[in-house]
């Protein structure tokens, strides 16, 4: 009798423990944080010191690498006002890979909450004469080549997340629908045809390398022990969710100069206790002089 008494407690406990878990609200939130994280990207303005493209061009062509990212990853949200993307400037710095000071840049991109940006520079464009054409039969016909180069900055450890040096050239024509009318020159229309092309081909190898990065956000002021991070409800952060932050082993420094940040261990943990739109605040779960961290994840 006493026996079976016992077993019948053991298993009330059980399901006592089991279904309160479940039903916790905390541990309910927290799963449906996990999911709605978002990470902020941002575009740096290309660099298009040749003036081969109007302006009126290079801001198509920042809405149209967007919107196909968008489509693409609903995970990646990017500014926008008045149906355009923000879009952050930089200096330039002869002695750098890319010409331009890319450690101001991330610096001033992670206290807005950017986890990673796009930056391009535009090398050429223009109309070349190829024959083209069934053989025996070929013409020579106009195309049209497009030179330059795509980054992807990691705001984390200011290096390259991708990289893409691209030439390409494409029958001016078949830039164009059947029903369209064709152009023979490069001109604002055919150029934005281009572009058009382009931007699926570079949204969609951006989509596929940041699906493999995590949800990052960084501390940027710590006032007595209540940390203020970039990152807000825009991005899915909500109060008592908990974060890791990570600390650094260093940096390496390239050649000219340049930094590039080493992510460590786990230096501290903080509960977020208030939320606006574009930051949050976390107190220290453990862990002291968190805002010398190199980022805060999941």
């Amino acid at each position: 009798m006493k026996k079976s008494i016992c077993i019948i407690n053991l298993v009330c406990i059980f399901f006592t423990i089991f279904i309160g878990c479940t039903r916790d609200p905390f541990y309910r939130q927290k799963n449906d944080v996990l999911i709605n994280l978002k990470k902020k990207i941002g575009i740096v303005a290309f660099d298009n010191r040749e003036k081969k493209i109007s302006q009126s061009s290079i801001d198509k062509f920042y809405t149209n690498i967007i919107s196909q990212i968008i489509q693409q990853d609903s995970s990646l949200y990017f500014i926008i006002k008045d149906e355009m993307p923000e879009v952050l400037q930089t200096t330039s710095r002869l002695l750098s890979p890319d010409h331009i000071d890319r450690q101001a840049l991330i610096e001033s991109a992670r206290k807005q909450g950017y986890q990673a940006l796009i930056w391009a520079r535009i090398h050429d464009i223009g109309i070349v004469n190829q024959k083209a054409g069934i053989w025996g039969f070929r013409k020579k016909m106009p195309f049209v080549r497009y030179s330059g180069e795509f980054s992807l900055f990691d705001c984390e450890t200011h290096t390259k997340l991708w990289y893409l040096p691209l030439e390409e050239t494409y029958r001016l024509d078949k830039l164009f629908n059947a029903n369209e009318e064709k152009q023979t020159v490069l001109n604002d229309i055919t150029i934005n045809k281009l572009l058009t092309r382009i931007s699926e081909n570079i949204a969609s190898q951006i989509v596929v390398v940041l699906k493999n990065e995590p949800w990052k956000g960084f501390i940027i002021e710590n006032n007595d022990d209540l940390y203020v991070i970039s990152s807000g409800l825009n991005a899915g952060v909500v109060n008592n969710m908990t974060l890791n932050v990570i600390g650094s082993m260093g940096n390496i420094e390239g050649i000219y100069n340049q930094k590039y940040v080493v992510p460590g261990n786990s230096i501290g943990q903080i509960q977020i206790v208030e939320v606006e739109d574009n930051i949050s605040k976390g107190v220290p779960l453990y862990g002291n002089q968190l805002e010398k961290s190199v980022c805060v994840c999941r």
